[in-house]
């Protein structure tokens, strides 16, 4: 099951221009699936990383607008998009210059992908 979905990512991702990887982690920042290229820095897929994407969701959720679905963090070399998924936290890292919009339909081109990975999560908890 695992190979099927890491390569129904590299099929979704490589129909954006820049997509260099997809990191799917639970709540508490525990990578669950990575698939990526070379060039993305090893610190986005360690869990103190993608655990403090969790928390910021988290608090600007109460700051009176509602529920943060996503979070768009552009570095040096890498934009990042985080989408705040319930149970789980989708990380796309692109290229700087990759066009965002694009990006951000990324998360309903995954969501076979993310309903699966959240079924299993359900399963064994």
């Amino acid at each position: 099951m695992t190979e099927d979905l890491r390569k129904h990512i590299q099929e979704t991702i490589r129909s954006v221009p820049g997509v260099r990887g997809v990191v799917i982690a639970d709540r508490d920042g525990v990578p669950i699936l990575r698939v990526h290229d070379e060039t993305v820095p090893e610190t986005v897929m360690r869990p103190p990383f993608l655990s403090s994407v969790g928390f910021a969701t988290d608090q600007a959720s109460r700051l009176g607008y509602g529920k943060t679905n996503y979070v768009i963090s552009i570095h040096e070399r890498h934009q990042m998009v985080h989408f705040n998924l319930t149970g789980i936290i989708l990380t796309v890292i692109a290229d700087v210059e990759s066009n965002t919009g694009l990006l951000l339909t990324l998360s309903n081109d995954l969501t076979d992908v993310t309903d699966s990975i959240r079924n299993a999560l359900q399963l064994t908890s």
